[in-house]
């Protein structure tokens, strides 16, 4: 193979060989599909002449034959393919990258290097990117900011999820989502914010920088937010109610009433049902709050969505959940009954739709033992006998046995002999963290997905995976 490729075959944009290379007004020559990129973006890239602005004026592109064969006979002599032309999308990706690496400071372009030159912090780098006033640039700076948080752990990178979540960085954030006029940009704000709050310590601050409202206001636009919108504004509810402190301010913000539409809602977004588990888990850890618990009871239809999404495979667990915390208050448990989730409850296990000695039969049996409780309607609802007497007197764990033993109690109307069942499942009939957040480290190990879309949030698809049981 020969030695170095002749720098005059290599696309200054792309830093590949050209396959259609074109000549522009100052003579210079590109990649086609990269200077069509650069126009469609309005990004004048660092390589061009900064006497041409190609937002301005698009120029027009001459093919350079000459060069192209030449590039050919350079590949064939030494072995190489002939390069391909460059795909329109892969061009967008090539100039949104370097977009995130230059930015204007009073007119002039500065590529991200020269900003320590400046003495500026990481922080200051991101709002002067985020400040630009063209929303093509907005997006390139949002698109580089996320993918540095989606790059760093909890304290990996420095800590850079961390030392990014600042009053100022968060605030910049909220102004794009709900100012933008850009959906790109709108999305990629969200997504950033759904990568902060995957930090632990960054939750309380998030929600103390008012982004609730904004993301609520996104969960409840409907039509007028698209599906990636709603998906990531679904996700950081979800992340945010994971912290106990967020749970009540979440709640007071109106996150209930979206949350439950969202829930009862048909697949769609970028990953199909994934915004309905988020709304889900949203649910439950909101629940796991009493004044929640009473705030989702009182909301219309709140039992007929729970139960819906009971009787659907792909938001069954969640449902479970809710409805095992709603069973451990006096509204949740009556709202319940009145909402048929006892035979719903008892039909999944009757029919098999929950495994046997699976998370979710437990699900529902901490459900079922939670509407037993101080409950005279119970026992005429139940009509549970043969499903909780096949745990009893099965072979599983001994929670479940011991939540199945009493609730086949309250059913008969017969409360004796309780203090022969372990003392500590007094409160088992409310969903406690301890029986889902054994499953969450396991959610953050990494899997290979392929190149993720547009705004994907890696780290916390990594959540959503919780095995069963």
């Amino acid at each position: 193979m020969a030695g170095a490729t002749p720098p005059e075959f290599v696309c200054p944009i792309s830093g590949e060989l050209m396959g259609d290379p074109v000549i522009v007004s100052t003579g210079e020559t590109f990649e086609r599909a990269c200077v069509e990129a650069c126009i469609a973006l309005a990004f004048t890239p660092p390589a061009l002449s900064p006497c041409i602005d190609l937002a301005a004026s698009p120029p027009a592109l001459i093919p350079n034959a000459n060069l192209k064969k030449a590039i050919s006979s350079y590949c064939d002599r030494s072995g190489r393919p002939r390069p391909l032309a460059v795909a329109p999308e892969e061009a967008r990706g090539i100039v949104r990258r370097l977009m995130a690496t230059t930015t204007r400071v009073n007119g002039e372009r500065f590529d991200s290097r020269e900003f320590a030159a400046l003495g500026l912090t990481q922080e200051e780098v991101v709002l002067v990117r985020l400040l630009d006033d063209e929303p093509s640039r907005q997006e390139a700076a949002l698109e580089a900011l996320k993918q540095t948080l989606r790059g760093a752990g909890a304290g990996g990178e420095n800590g850079q999820r961390r030392a990014l979540c600042t009053p100022r960085l968060l605030d910049g954030l909220r102004r794009l989502m709900d100012g933008s006029g850009h959906e790109g940009v709108r999305v990629s704000a969200a997504a950033c914010v759904v990568n902060l709050s995957l930090d632990p310590s960054n939750r309380v601050q998030i929600v103390r920088a008012e982004l609730v409202p904004v993301l609520v206001k996104l969960l409840g636009a409907g039509d007028a937010s698209s599906p990636e919108l709603r998906d990531h504004a679904a996700g950081a509810l979800y992340s945010l109610a994971i912290e106990e402190r967020n749970r009540i301010p979440i709640g007071v913000l109106g996150a209930v009433p979206p949350l439950l539409r969202l829930l009862a809602g048909s697949s769609g977004g970028v990953d199909g049902d994934r915004a309905r588990r988020d709304a889900g888990m949203a649910l439950y850890y909101l629940s796991l709050d009493e004044m929640n618990r009473s705030r989702v009871a009182r909301s219309p239809g709140a039992v007929a969505v729970l139960v819906g999404a009971a009787g659907d495979a792909a938001v069954r667990r969640p449902a479970l959940m809710v409805m095992a915390n709603l069973a451990g208050c006096g509204e949740g448990r009556e709202a319940l009954i009145d909402g048929g989730a006892v035979a719903a409850v008892t039909g999944l296990m009757r029919r098999g739709a929950v495994a046997r000695g699976s998370t979710e039969e437990e699900y529902c049996l901490s459900a079922l033992h939670g509407m037993s409780r101080g409950n005279v309607r119970f026992g005429a609802l139940a009509r549970a006998e043969d499903v909780l007497r096949r745990v009893a007197e099965g072979t599983g764990g001994g929670v479940r046995r011991d939540m199945a033993w009493r609730t086949l109690r309250a059913v008969s109307g017969n409360a004796a002999g309780e203090d022969d069942v372990s003392p500590w499942l007094d409160d088992v009939s409310v969903m406690s963290e301890a029986m889902a957040m054994p499953h969450f480290p396991r959610r953050l190990v990494e899997h290979a997905h392929g190149p993720p879309p547009r705004s994907n949030t890696t780290a916390l698809d990594r959540l959503r995976q919780a095995p069963d049981g």
